[in-house]
């Protein structure tokens, strides 16, 4: 198995937000294609381990920072790469460069094995993957934000419900589509007056379509927490980094 995948990307409007850069959501969208390619790549993906060992990945928690800002018609590369296989995880890293080599992103993942009948947590030596893979030094070694927050009903900016279009090959919500909701917690002048540094998203539980989702936004300084639940039980709980632009 190979231990990195790369490839050129243009930041087409797929890949642009309303500012016409790579936002955190087209950049959580950029991490997953990464991902599920590298994988694919080296036929791990669910697609090929789903029918012979009935695995399928699950991502854990993503950590996006910017270094810079790629925008609309830039072209990019992508690298992703384990940098340490754990019994229950694997943990990748993502660099997003120029092709003059300008890191402008760095991304960490961790992802675990979970059982397609009963999304029980597996081993990852039940898996394919091999676990004496040779992982390359990691480009980002900022821990993930662990912070406790508790939500109040002021805090509640709008509420969502799943559909179809949100959900994906393994019947629950996309990952992608909790960061669009996300994004979504913040009115346009937000966006018009900040700009997201760093981006923590942990992934609790599984939405499922037809639940209904409330979705809670608290600040503490610069610093963004938005919570997402479903009844009592947390789905995702992400952290954003902002500072204000200038003029």
């Amino acid at each position: 198995m190979q231990n990195q995948y790369q490839r050129e990307q243009t930041i087409t409007a797929a890949f642009s937000d309303r500012r016409c850069e790579l936002g955190i959501y087209h950049a959580s969208l950029l991490f997953q294609d990464a991902m599920t390619e590298y994988f694919f790549r080296n036929e791990m993906d669910a697609s090929h381990i789903g029918p012979t060992h009935g695995v399928l990945w699950a991502v854990a928690r993503t950590k996006i920072q910017y270094d810079g800002m790629p925008r609309w018609m830039d072209d990019i590369r992508f690298r992703i790469f384990p940098v340490k296989v754990t019994p229950v995880t694997i943990h990748l890293n993502l660099v997003a460069e120029t092709l003059e080599g300008e890191i402008l992103l760095r991304g960490r993942q961790e992802l675990c094995a979970m059982d397609q009948t009963d999304h029980s947590l597996r081993r990852v030596d039940s898996t394919p993957f091999p676990m004496d893979l040779d992982p390359l030094p990691p480009v980002m070694t900022t821990p993930f934000r662990r912070k406790k927050v508790a939500m109040v009903p002021e805090d509640l900016a709008f509420r969502h419900i799943i559909r179809t279009a949100d959900t994906d090959k393994n019947h629950h919500m996309n990952n992608a589509e909790y960061v669009r909701l996300v994004v979504s917690a913040f009115p346009t002048e937000f966006w018009d007056r900040y700009r997201v540094l760093d981006f923590d998203i942990h992934y609790v539980s599984e939405g499922l379509e037809g639940e209904e989702l409330e979705v809670y936004r608290q600040q503490d300084g610069n610093e963004w927490a938005v919570v997402i639940k479903c009844a009592d039980r947390t789905l995702i709980k992400s952290f954003l980094l902002v500072e204000e632009m200038g003029e």
